[in-house]
């Protein structure tokens, strides 16, 4: 995960070790200077520059690896992408002298994997709340006590948001350092949940731009519908739509976009960071900022309401998460015609509340459909039109229904829950 203080933890160490060894070197930003042009033969030549204070030389030179394994050094490639990097600036061919360490930073462990122990691979953690506070306040008040006591529930919420991320800390304090009042610091606050700070988002967006085509499909509907579900339920969703999910889950994992625990039951959850769900959120609205009918996922409720009050057709749409609550006001469905978004593949309604349960032949669901969960489903069977041929799970618990279509039909689904 990008801005969780892999780069800051590593010049510490750096800083802190480099006089114990003959010669240090530390090689910022490998992902990106290597993606120019003969970008590692530049990282190469700086590296030895760094070992030997001298320009002008070369890798490739017998002596030159003579004097680098009779080398005590202590190098850091930073932000490592591909393990070629790796081979090239710290492989074995390069034969460092006794006593040499080399520390790696990557956003992605499936990387390191493949040259080093899975011992020696320390995955850096957010900061414990204590700290996030202090980090936030170093920036948001500098050296104004008598402010940041005013200020310290505001500073609360604020670094609540950020979750634990070195850098949104180090962001955010900066932008509410500007804050003239607490008028003015809620006002930005909640611009900042509206619209989520660039700086911040840009970061943050470097590993999801490195994922396939898959990871990027399975990142998005995790961060719109699937955050702190089953695993096994998520997969079988994510089947569902087509992905090549266990290779992708693993790949998520690896680059620290979601993680995965146990709760107390003894179940795995995926999880995923507030501000990488933000992102990924952010990602499907800017497809089309003002019509959410262009889009490919809908998941909130307001998003829905208008598509679905519009009356048109939305080719676009893939996917439907709705869970409207009885807080909520506004006008009841008397019509919800899905039929009108023809690649529809998985529609989920938590609440029907938001449907006038009376309505007897409103309803049109189209036949692309491959995974419903209907709670609370107010008809009692099925809309006549719809044919279930490309069903795989179809879930009604706590509904109406009392005959799922005719008699004649035969469908064959992996699962089918009623009750």
């Amino acid at each position: 995960m990008g801005g969780i203080g892999k780069t800051t933890l590593a010049e510490t160490v750096f800083h802190r070790l480099s006089s114990k060894f003959e010669a240090s070197c530390f090689l910022k930003n490998v992902r990106e200077k290597s993606e120019q042009l003969d970008g590692i033969d530049c990282l190469q030549k700086k590296l030895l520059s760094e070992i030997f204070k001298e320009e002008g030389l070369s890798i490739g030179s017998t002596a030159i690896r003579n004097r680098l394994s009779r080398t005590k050094v202590l190098i850091v490639l930073d932000d490592v992408s591909c393990p070629m990097q790796i081979q090239h600036l710290a492989g074995d061919l390069l034969g460092f002298g006794n006593g040499s360490r080399i520390i790696i930073t990557s956003r992605d462990r499936g990387t390191l994997r493949q040259t080093i122990k899975e011992d020696n691979i320390y995955k850096v953690k957010v900061l414990k709340p204590n700290d996030a506070l202090q980090l936030f306040c170093s920036h948001a008040f500098k050296n104004n006590t008598t402010r940041r006591t005013d200020y310290e529930e505001l500073a609360k919420k604020t670094v609540d948001y950020a979750r634990g991320v070195p850098l949104a800390l180090t962001v955010l304090g900066s932008l509410f350092f500007n804050c003239r009042s607490k008028e003015d610091w809620e006002d930005e606050f909640n611009k900042l949940k509206q619209s989520p700070s660039e700086d911040i988002q840009k970061v943050l967006r470097i590993s999801y731009d490195r994922l396939g085509k898959y990871e990027k499909d399975i990142f998005l509907d995790i961060a719109c519908f699937h955050k702190g579900k089953m695993v096994n339920e998520v997969k079988r969703m994510l089947d569902v739509r087509g992905f090549f999910v266990t290779a992708g889950i693993r790949i998520l994992s690896d680059m620290s976009l979601i993680s995965i625990y146990s709760n107390k039951l003894g179940w795995e959850v995926i999880e995923m960071h507030d501000l990488l769900q933000e992102m990924g959120r952010t990602i499907v609205q800017e497809q089309y900022f003002k019509d959410p009918s262009k889009r490919n996922r809908l998941f909130t409720n307001e998003d829905v309401y208008r598509v679905l009050k519009s009356d048109t057709e939305t080719p676009n749409i893939e996917v439907i998460f709705i869970g409207w609550h009885k807080s909520e006001e506004r006008p009841l469905m008397k019509r919800a015609n899905f039929k009108l978004m023809p690649n529809l593949i998985m529609l989920r309604v938590y609440n029907s509340l938001f449907f006038d349960c009376k309505f007897t032949a409103s309803l049109d669901l189209p036949d692309s459909l491959r995974y419903l969960y209907w709670w609370g489903y107010p008809l009692e069977s099925l809309p006549s039109n719809f044919s279930p041929e490309n069903l795989v799970e179809l879930h009604m618990p706590y509904s109406k229904v009392k005959k799922i279509w005719k008699e004649d039909q035969v469908y064959y689904m992996s699962i089918l829950i009623l009750v």
